[in-house]
């Protein structure tokens, strides 16, 4: 019988290897700042051309090393970072595999470039595609360049499923934000094709590099231990919130994850005052001890597991609960600024023996009158319009009766399903009314949203909403649904881009009822919100017109709890 197993060369070993590690241009940009980083580079210029695929480039004024380390570094699994078995779990680099060299090297023409500070003279290495190494003495500033041309060039399979230039741009664009999240004491360059894309100058703390990454939004800033862990967060507020976890940022030992469990986590210490399958914006740094944390479980190193994850999980958010609960976005402090006339108003007319409308109402519900409920107004469909309003706790629930049972209903939940039902109905008969705003609000979004704008414009526009854009990374809203009159522009575009960029096709279709929840859900009443007595009953009357309601939301979170009296009854011994 013929033998069927053989070895694989080297070449075609360091490929296999460089398609975990490598995935896209933004890999080798990740994989080389680490290298700087832990070299101790404090400027770092990242110059792109051909959105990666044409040139990289990646220099620092880091260490430098010597002619046998350069040689060395393009070895698999040489590293100057461990040196024994028990360092694995006490890691404090960046990188330590000692991969990203050879990996890229064998699927690109790379030139690395080093001098150490003191020395006389630098050194060049040149490595294509995985073939032997030349090398050669040069003059060179102190520190690394490593210049990475034409990747991809012999995986042709690999380079195809690569995007469109802009969108491996602004994945490149996304690691460099996150270097500079992590590392406030770093002047970091991106140059695409020669001129200054984004510049990140040294600021004096982790606190001031968030705030200038996320400039004209409000953070809340955290800090706190609990169970060995630190936390520091500045997070934005539940209207900014998004259906995906793209705008958290975190980090654990000033190392950039995507941890879903950790957005969780942040998420669920918002309490109501988030929907539902949406996260907030902003930057969360965790410090843990590293023997209780494995970095080494992801090629790439995004994941990271924890030794005692739920017990990590658990303290994150009860650090952060305190800040961001329900309450803390209902308290007159918190909320004076945005709504304190309205708040106000409602209020008074709790106090009043007739129900006044207020501004609020018409905003929720446009030009429907609000009136007593009747048989004859609801003839068939009268279960929530029938009920009598108590009060309203919490701001959050509205609390009714009737004949037979207590009615619990939670405010943001019921609106949200009346904005829904209401946005999909306009949108199938291609009618959604809009509302322009009187000075269109420009946006900044990413190279790859910018482009969706511009493919999806029609879409958008029987979404009802406005948008152009008008730069390379800025889009203009200029109208957005009058049945979302209450949302922010700016979260709302996100949002929405967000939700079709999630579909492979350019389809709206595909991801409508997701899209058309996450616009209902921005323009729906939050937790915390005053209601007036006439707006309960404007709410409880426009449940009464939605088809199918189901007594749930469209993100899934229930819109009653009943109790009936009988078991109210029986429960109290009566």
């Amino acid at each position: 019988m013929a033998q069927r197993i053989s070895v694989l060369d080297d070449a075609l070993i360091d490929q296999i290897a460089a398609g975990e590690v490598i995935e896209r241009p933004a890999s080798v940009v990740r994989e080389l700042l680490d290298n700087a980083l832990d070299a101790g580079g404090t400027r770092i210029v990242v110059e792109v051309s051909g959105g990666g695929v044409g040139l990289l480039r990646v220099t620092d004024d880091g260490t430098g090393m010597v002619r046998e380390d350069a040689l060395l570094s393009l070895k698999r699994h040489a590293t100057s970072k461990l040196r024994e078995r028990d360092d694995l779990t006490t890691i404090a680099t960046y990188g330590f595999r000692g991969e990203a060299l050879p990996s890229i090297a064998s699927v690109s023409r790379l030139t690395l470039s080093t001098k150490e500070h003191d020395a006389l003279e630098g050194t060049r290495v040149i490595a294509e595609g995985g073939s032997p190494p030349t090398v050669s003495a040069i003059g060179i500033a102190p520190g690394t360049s490593v210049e990475v041309r034409d990747l991809f060039y012999n995986v042709p399979a690999r380079r195809k499923f690569l995007k469109t230039q802009a969108t491996e741009l602004a994945h490149i664009t996304e690691v460099c934000l996150r270097a500079a999240l992590a590392t406030p004491e770093l002047h970091l360059t991106l140059l695409r094709e020669g001129r200054v894309l984004r510049e990140y100058l040294p600021v004096e703390s982790l606190e001031a590099r968030a705030r200038k990454a996320f400039a004209g939004e409000a953070l809340t800033q955290i800090e706190g231990v609990r169970e060995g862990v630190t936390v520091l967060a500045l997070l934005g507020t539940p209207e900014h919130a998004r259906s995906g976890a793209g705008g958290l940022y975190v980090f654990v030992n000033r190392r950039a994850v995507q941890e879903r469990a950790i957005a969780r986590a942040v998420a669920f210490a918002y309490g109501g005052a988030l929907a539902a399958g949406r996260f907030p914006t902003g930057v969360i740094h965790i410090t843990v001890d590293p023997e209780r944390v494995d970095v080494n479980v992801h090629p790439q190193k995004a994941e990271v597991r924890f030794q005692d994850a739920r017990a990590i999980y658990d303290a994150i958010t009860r650090i952060l609960a305190p800040s961001l609960g329900s309450a803390s976005w209902s308290t007159p402090v918190a909320r004076e600024k945005r709504d304190a006339a309205r708040e106000t108003a409602a209020n008074e007319a709790w106090g009043l023996a007739a129900a006044v409308a207020s501004p609020l109402s018409a905003d929720l519900f446009g030009s429907m009158q609000v009136r007593e409920s009747t048989p004859e107004i609801h003839a068939s469909r009268s279960l929530f319009g029938s009920l009598r309003v108590l009060a309203q706790v919490k701001r959050m629930l509205l609390v009714c009766e009737n004949e037979d049972a207590l009615h619990f209903i939670d405010q943001h939940a019921a609106d949200e399903r009346v904005r829904y039902d209401r946005l999909r109905k306009a949108y199938l008969a291609r009618d959604v009314a809009v509302q322009r705003l009187l000075f269109p609000e420009r946006v900044e979004v990413s190279s790859a949203q910018a482009e969706l704008v511009e493919a999806m414009r029609d879409e958008l526009m029987a979404l009802g909403l406005d948008v152009t854009r008008i730069g390379e990374t800025t889009a203009a809203v200029h109208a957005i649904p009058s049945l979302l009159r209450r949302a922010s522009p700016a979260p709302l575009l996100h949002s929405v881009l967000e939700d079709f960029a999630r579909v492979a096709t350019k389809d709206v279709g595909d991801a409508i009822d997701a899209t058309l929840s996450s616009m209902a859900c921005h323009g729906a009443l939050r937790a915390g919100d005053a209601l007036s007595p006439a707006e309960c009953t404007a709410l409880l009357r426009a449940l009464d017109e939605v088809e199918d309601v189901n007594a749930y939301s469209p993100h899934g979170r229930p819109v009653v709890f009943t109790m009936p009296f009988a078991e109210l009854a029986r429960r109290l011994g009566r």
